[in-house]
């Protein structure tokens, strides 16, 4: 029986991280005092994450999380997204290379063209590009949407 469940859950989420992680305290019957017991994270901070009521937490909680849960940590969205952008950030050659294949041989919604266009730095100029909290992070605006 617990082979089956492994093999309907996919490898990787598609919802958020909020979303993500309350589906899989629900799916292993977890109590947010249990997960805490288990992530020595607390029960109330947990409680923000699945609410979203707290920003998605950096890459080493989402490990603890992630293996007190029996996932990989690449299983929530937010953490692949930055993993890929650290990828991006240590090549100017690849990111070239990743625009011109998207808008070269796939099609691609006229919005998703408009994301793509934009300034990645919080230069001043254009529509406010930067993330809004000053870090100058240039990653976080994917994360955080």
């Amino acid at each position: 029986m617990q082979t089956m469940l492994k093999a309907t859950r996919p490898r990787y989420s598609r919802e958020r991280f909020q979303a993500a992680l309350k589906g899989l305290m629900e799916e292993r019957h977890l109590s947010y005092r249990q997960l805490a017991y288990k992530t020595q994270l607390s029960a109330g901070y947990l409680n923000h994450l699945t609410k979203g009521t707290r920003p998605v937490p950096a890459d080493p909680v989402i490990r603890t999380i992630a293996t007190a849960l029996c996932v990989e940590p690449d299983f929530f969205l937010e953490y692949r997204l930055r993993q890929v952008a650290d990828v991006l950030d240590a090549s100017t050659h690849l990111i070239d290379a990743l625009y011109s294949v998207l808008l070269l041989h796939t099609p691609i919604s006229d919005e998703m063209k408009a994301m793509l266009e934009k300034p990645r730095n919080g230069d001043g100029h254009g529509n406010g590009s930067g993330n809004g909290n000053g870090s100058g992070d240039s990653r976080s605006h994917i994360v955080a949407n």
